[in-house]
């Protein structure tokens, strides 16, 4: 081994910094002084359940994707429960090279966490896989050193966004103890303060093990909408049924909701969402169900500014490990701006300056410059499973799968659209009608 390879092989750097800067020089360096086509190294993103693309070599610009290396697939399971090398055949597998064979070794911390696979016109000798697997467990070590601990507190429940954004709801602690009692809430709040959030959040103390289902819109037939809330009342049995959007209920939804309630034998709970004034006229009954425990959240231009700081700065730490990116920081000048804005969509608008910033950002530091404040329609989380929006769910995949490939593949588009299938073409129209352009 070359003694530059084998100074980079026990750099002094380790954790994250050998990861990005040793690693992707080092793959380079060993794949050219073992004669191999080409090679990639995958590994898993920080407290993710997606892979990116750590180093590469030998692919050129437009790059390469190993379709039967998909995650579910025979090949994959294989390699991920291998602790052999596992080779691959250029007769029965697609690879990058013509007439090469290919080679893929595990990369393991306390769990898979990844491979190494690397191409040449003959299977790799001894010696050579004998140095890649010394390789593939030094990868595996590195990355078990990534997190900076004060990122893996801010990541737990007490130091969420939502939290510190709870510890300003004034009635909330009686609402909940109510809650045990009543068998319903009504959240009310501008839009995107997080009322169905606070929902889901009750449930799951209160309730952990009931199932919830959320209704973003009903039948305007009253016929169809008095059997659908009894079958969603079935459904849910003895856990929670969400309504957010009670504000758009006409006289006659309102009456078969009331009626429902008071006279059903539905066993679980109710909650109710809306904006904190009612445009539509309100029966009496129905008023009455809104009235009887509500909690009603402000907007994060009305928090003290040292709430709203808790709530930045949280929401930035999230933010960064969903993107991979643990290592940026937020300067002062970027949080005083944020801190100064005023979001009309609150938490929805907040996150998405600041995702802005994430994914803009070149350097370790996400300043002024990197902030878009005026961009929207980037809410990157895909709804949960008890929502039943089908088209939005639809939107937030691709968006989320398009992000996750910007991030695999630094933005290369042609690279991009091969490994999500679709054209480039494709990819540029649906980045554009998301908001990724």
């Amino acid at each position: 081994m070359p003694q530059h390879t084998a100074s980079l092989f026990a750099s002094n750097q380790t954790g994250k910094e050998w990861m990005e800067s040793i690693l992707p020089s080092l793959w380079a360096e060993l794949c050219t002084e073992f004669g191999l086509s080409c090679g990639v190294v995958v590994i898993k993103a920080d407290d993710e359940d997606s892979f990116y693309e750590s180093a590469s070599f030998g692919y050129g610009e437009d790059g390469f994707y190993y379709t039967f290396l998909n995650r579910g697939s025979a090949e994959w399971d294989k390699l991920m429960s291998s602790r052999e090398p596992v080779f691959f055949s250029g007769k029965e597998f697609p690879l990058f090279g013509k007439t090469t064979n290919a080679m893929s070794i595990r990369v393991v911390a306390e769990e898979s966490i990844g491979f190494l696979l690397v191409e040449s016109e003959e299977f790799p000798s001894f010696q050579t896989v004998a140095l890649l697997s010394l390789f593939a467990e030094k990868i595996g070590k590195e990355w078990g050193k990534k997190f900076p601990t004060f990122l893996k507190k801010l990541n737990t429940e007490t130091h969420s966004s939502h939290h510190h954004f709870r510890e300003e709801i004034p009635n909330l602690a009686s609402a909940i103890e109510n809650f045990n009692s009543k068998r319903l809430v009504s959240i009310f709040g501008p839009p995107g303060s997080g009322k169905k959030t606070l929902a889901k959040w009750i449930h799951n103390t209160q309730l952990p093990e009931a199932p919830i289902l959320v209704v973003e819109s009903v039948p305007e037939h009253f016929g169809k909408f008095e059997k659908a809330i009894m079958e969603w009342g079935k459904e849910t049995e003895s856990g929670s049924l969400v309504f957010s959007n009670v504000h758009s209920f006409s006289l006659g939804q309102q009456q078969i909701l009331a009626d429902w309630w008071s006279k059903s034998e539905f066993g679980g709970s109710l909650f109710l969402l809306g904006p904190t004034e009612f445009g539509e006229e309100l029966l009496p009954e129905f008023q009455q169900i809104l009235r009887n425990n509500s909690v009603f959240l402000p907007a994060l231009s009305f928090l003290p500014k040292p709430s709203l700081s808790r709530i930045i700065q949280s929401t930035f730490a999230e933010l960064c490990l969903q993107q991979n990116r643990s290592g940026l920081l937020l300067s002062e000048a970027a949080e005083k701006i944020l801190l100064s804005n005023v979001y009309s969509e609150n938490f929805v608008g907040l996150r998405n300056a600041i995702l802005s910033g994430i994914l803009t950002c070149r350097t370790q530091i996400v300043d002024i410059p990197d902030l878009n404040l005026n961009r929207n329609r980037m809410d990157i989380e895909i709804p949960d499973t008890e929502d039943l929006d089908l088209r939005r769910g639809i939107e937030a995949l691709e968006r989320q799968k398009i992000l996750l490939a910007m991030r695999i593949f630094s933005g290369n588009q042609i690279r991009m659209a091969k490994a999500l299938g679709i054209s480039r073409g494709s990819l540029q129209y649906k980045m554009k009608q998301l908001g990724l352009m």
